[in-house]
């Protein structure tokens, strides 16, 4: 527990201390290299999302490069007028008496029909329905749906609710005497803790989980050094599992963040070296960008280019196309 506590402090650190300080710094020190590099990526981004439309057009139609990048840039210069919600219902919108003249007549359709409605609307496989559900659900269907045509609200048939799984007294005691120690109105501190070990069980309860309320039961008994003859031994071992899991969960993000340079970053005065650090990565990530930026505007220059006129592709630029082609 002690452990558990150590890590989530460290951590709770890192999120409301280093990083909030990490941002504002980096903002100050680089905020102009940020900037290009936000703008690098947009610019790319863009170069890469034309260049593979343009060869999907050439993949799906057959035409060369240079008519599909013409054909996507014309549509891009004139696109299609919208149409309003009242002309797109009118235009899509069926003739009157095609409606009853698709409407199902056979009883194997109205069962077809019936069950794609269970399927696709409600979520309900028609197979795991006892007969009598079924059939009780498929009459309420025709009854609303084929029997009276005139209604516009047609309604789905109610789908069957299933009983709350009954909660014993051992459960109804557990969540008592766990909710005496863990109610937020019963105590004075915001301790994230208990705020997790309350929703927790919260869910049990609900679940029906005796097993899990039990080792909460136990968790909360050694936060509060409760201990006693009425703890079992598996609810100790239950919550020195879950101890566990938390305090291996807590490692494993420490050990990220020790990665990262906004580590003890508010606990450290002098940050020049790391300064430096970030303004080489930084710039690595610009030279980086504009490279693969140049080599997009290569490819771009070899489609837009009239077939009369093509020159030798530079072999960096050919490269690149077939590593961005499918």
């Amino acid at each position: 527990m002690a452990r558990v506590e150590q890590s989530r402090r460290e951590w709770e650190r890192f999120e409301r201390e280093d990083q909030p300080a990490f941002a504002r710094w980096m903002a100050a020190t680089f905020g102009s290299l940020l900037t290009r590099l936000r703008d690098l990526e947009a610019r790319m981004h863009e170069k890469e999302s034309l260049v593979t439309m343009v060869e999907m057009e050439t993949m799906l139609t057959g035409d060369s490069p240079q008519r599909a990048y013409e054909r996507i840039m014309k549509s891009r210069a004139n696109p299609p007028p919208e149409v309003e919600a009242g002309q797109d219902r009118e235009q899509t919108s069926a003739p009157p008496g095609d409606e009853e003249s698709e409407r199902p007549e056979t009883p194997e359709e109205q069962r077809e029909a019936f069950e794609e409605v269970l399927r696709l609307f409600m979520g309900i496989d028609p197979s795991e329905l006892n007969p009598a559900e079924y059939d009780r659900m498929f009459r309420d269907f025709k009854q609303k749906v084929f029997e009276d045509p005139g209604r516009e609200d047609v309604p789905f048939p109610a789908r069957p609710t299933r009983a709350p799984p009954p909660k014993d007294a051992r459960v109804k005691e557990l969540y008592r005497a766990l909710v005496r120690r863990l109610h937020p109105d019963s105590r004075a501190d915001n301790d994230p803790t208990v705020s997790a070990l309350w929703h927790d069980v919260q869910d049990a309860y609900q679940a029906g989980n005796l097993d899990r309320l039990e080792m909460l039961l136990a968790l909360t008994d050694l936060q509060s050094n409760q201990t006693g003859p009425q703890t079992s031994l598996s609810q100790l071992k239950a919550a020195l599992a879950e101890l566990n899991r938390s305090l291996r969960a807590l490692q494993k993000s420490l050990r990220a963040a020790r990665r990262e340079h906004a580590w003890n970053f508010a606990r450290t005065s002098d940050h020049s070296d790391l300064r430096e650090r970030v303004r080489g990565e930084l710039q690595s990530s610009e030279a980086e960008l504009q490279d693969r930026l140049n080599h997009l505007e290569q490819v771009l220059a070899l489609m837009s280019a009239p077939p009369g006129g093509r020159r030798r592709r530079p072999r960096r630029a050919e490269r690149f196309q077939e590593d961005l082609f499918f």
